[in-house]
């Protein structure tokens, strides 16, 4: 017959599972794992203390994730800015940034950890994702419109409207709810207000683009712009300068990926430069690694 304390030790287990080989004290308490005994398996190295009262088997790999969720548990917190950013995909720098938000006056100091307090964090803000409290996409973009760059907050909404982890209504009432003087709001206005009545680009890729040809003042291309063939064909180009005739078209990774849209598509841009289209097709490599080479191109074929 198993001892309790093998029993507890089962039900820890049974939640280090859940928790990406994590377990706080409370809950090996309440497992009827006696402080003593957690004490003498830290003492011997058998047990890691990862946070205050968090704790991981020392047989535990470490992760992001992990560390992540220590921080939360340790609270309590939830995952936010730049680690909510993560845990949804979104476009973001500094990915690997450990950055939670808990209730005011009961956020905690950790070297390793960026912590935030808010007045708001109800059930109306906050999920779980991976196993990890965190908050949900719109309330993600609203905070990281306080520690993000103009352009990345533009790439990161554009990401949510695209995949509709929330929508342009859903953002600006969360806006609004959190208040205007919160630090983020303007930025957060500005570039929901490029987006009003326009479409959503289809691609990050597209994102960068336009971001890139508005900071050198180029006139705004009508994106997704259809041209129809003398034979009735319709031909889509990705951003058109219809006045000059001037058609771009941005190459993302399904370009060479499949054989059969590669050739479908170099079609396409033949039967477009028969009807009088100057073609210009740009790689990820182009817009975001070698820009002044769309620039230059893009001059030189409006100035024709």
């Amino acid at each position: 017959m198993a001892s309790p304390r093998s029993n507890g030790l089962a039900v820890l287990a049974a939640v280090t599972d859940r928790q990406h080989g994590l377990f706080t004290a409370s809950q090996a308490s309440a497992a009827g794992i006696t402080k003593g005994f957690l004490d003498r398996r830290i003492r011997t190295g058998e047990v890691v203390a990862v946070d205050h009262a968090v704790y991981r088997s020392i047989l535990a790999p470490t992760t992001w994730h992990q560390r992540l969720l220590a921080a939360c548990l340790a609270g309590p917190a939830v995952a936010s800015h730049r680690s909510g950013g993560g845990l949804w995909h979104l476009p973001v720098p500094d990915l690997t940034m450990l950055e939670v938000t808990a209730l005011r006056h009961r956020r905690r100091k950790a070297d390793d950890v960026v912590w935030h307090e808010s007045y708001l964090l109800d059930e109306n803000s906050i999920t779980e994702v991976d196993g990890i409290p965190a908050t949900n996409p719109a309330r993600t973009v609203i905070d990281l419109a306080a520690v993000l760059a103009p352009d990345d907050l533009q790439r990161v909404v554009d990401d949510v409207l695209r995949r509709r982890l929330a929508s342009i209504g859903s953002l600006t009432r969360l806006l609004e709810r959190l208040g205007a003087r919160r630090i983020g709001a303007q930025a957060m206005r500005a570039v929901l207000d490029t987006r009003i009545g326009t479409a959503v680009p289809e691609s990050d890729l597209e994102t960068q683009f336009e971001l890139l040809i508005r900071s050198h003042g180029f006139p705004e291309p009508v994106p997704q712009f259809r041209v129809i063939s003398p034979n009735g064909r319709h031909l889509r180009i990705d951003y058109a300068f219809p006045t000059s005739m001037v058609g771009v078209e941005l190459l993302g990774a399904q370009f060479h990926a499949r054989p059969e849209r590669w050739a479908a598509d170099i079609d396409r841009l033949g039967v477009l430069a028969a009807l009088g289209w100057h073609m210009l097709s740009f790689t990820y490599e182009h817009v975001v690694h070698r820009p002044a080479t769309v620039i230059a191109a893009l001059e030189q074929a409006l100035d024709r």
